[in-house]
């Protein structure tokens, strides 16, 4: 069994439990007591939406596709903040705001692009052995060190239902962006306190909300969710070879392409073999499926 399923985790669900249930569900069709199930990357449990699980082989694709794109939108209140930066905690501090749309949507614009960011204490950083998140809970402060991301746009998003100085946003960002991070550092360039209010993650490279299944409809018939291997990689380009290179390719022998560098899906026969990476005009297969 190999393949994705696109899961539209409910709110107060942790992401390895949609692993294991995942896991327990695919388990008990196929008996294969070691299958190997994962998550390509982390929501809290505060947060819905996206959660891809890779199955079997898939699951050697996480260091590839942990790199995409995802898409969030969001709600920030200003004004108040938590210790956890979101509604895990109660509120802990509350300031004066007088803000408009515009300067709320200017301040959101100067985190665009390669920043440097600070993860929140309550994180799961590893601060000398031990996770920011218990150090912040026995009333230490973890030194965090900044980590650079990217965030491809944020724009202010109109949605109803707000309070005030409530703000919803649309945000395309790299893997390893902490969105309640965003709130804090918006809400300072405002020169006030924030905190997130909901996290709805939309899309996680190929996979989209849409496209997603919920739990209730996934354990009706789980394997007909199952997504090939491919779904997760239709947006990288195919290298299609022959049985003799696909032999030496899947023998570990590095050979010369004519093709460019970078990062390839390796076929031949219309068979999956795996993602190989050009350098310099060599091709070797970097992983196996």
């Amino acid at each position: 069994m190999i393949g994705f399923v696109n899961i539209n985790k409910p709110q107060g669900m942790t992401s390895n439990d949609v692993v294991v249930k995942v896991r327990g569900a695919l388990k008990a069709i196929c008996s294969d007591k070691k299958l190997k199930v994962g998550h390509l990357g982390t929501l809290d449990p505060l947060a819905t939406g996206v959660l891809p699980i890779a199955v079997g082989k898939a699951t050697r694709l996480f260091d590839i596709l942990l790199q995409k794109k995802k898409t969030y939108v969001a709600t920030f209140k200003f004004g108040e903040t938590t210790p956890t930066l979101d509604k895990g905690s109660e509120i802990s501090e509350r300031q004066t705001v007088n803000v408009t749309d515009s300067d709320v949507a200017a301040a959101a614009g100067k985190f665009v692009g390669e920043i440097c960011q600070l993860p929140p204490q309550y994180s799961a950083k590893s601060v000398g052995g031990k996770r920011a998140y218990d150090i912040a809970r026995e009333g230490g402060i973890a030194e965090l060190a900044p980590k650079n991301i990217t965030v491809y746009s944020i724009r202010v998003s109109d949605i109803s239902g707000l309070t005030a100085n409530e703000y919803a946003f649309e945000i395309e960002c790299s893997s390893g962006t902490y969105i309640r991070a965003l709130a804090r550092d918006i809400a300072e360039e405002l020169g006030t306190v924030g905190y997130m209010t909901s996290l709805l993650r939309t899309a996680s490279g190929q996979f989209t909300l849409e496209n997603a299944v919920s739990f209730e409809d996934f354990f009706k018939d789980p394997t007909s969710y199952l997504l090939p291997v491919e779904y997760a990689l239709n947006d990288m380009r195919s290298l299609i070879l022959d049985e003799a290179l696909a032999k030496l390719a899947l023998n570990g022998v590095p050979f010369a392409v004519s093709t460019e560098d970078g990062r390839c899906v390796v076929k031949c026969e219309g068979a999956l073999l795996g993602i190989g990476k050009i350098t310099d005009g060599v091709l070797k297969l970097e992983i196996r499926l």
